[in-house]
């Protein structure tokens, strides 16, 4: 059976869960999501809270997904 492509979203963080690491993340369509920063991903900006950023979900877990790269403001 062949993979499913990841869903990419843009979202705003909200809180920090885990310094540098995990975020909650709201999308424009209200829903929430717990995001997670991977090894070798992008580095956070100075100001998290309230930064745009492009996630990408998996189509089998809609509740957590990582981010792909940080957006400018």
């Amino acid at each position: 059976m062949p993979e499913r492509p990841p869903i990419l979203s843009q979202g705003l963080i909200e809180t920090i869960r885990e310094e540098g690491r995990l975020f909650d993340v709201r999308m424009p369509n209200g829903y929430s999501a717990i995001a997670v920063l991977p090894k070798g991903a992008p580095r956070c900006p100075e100001k998290v809270i309230g930064a745009k950023v492009e996630v990408a979900f998996f189509p089998y877990d809609m509740s957590r997904c990582k981010v792909v790269r940080w957006l400018g403001e």
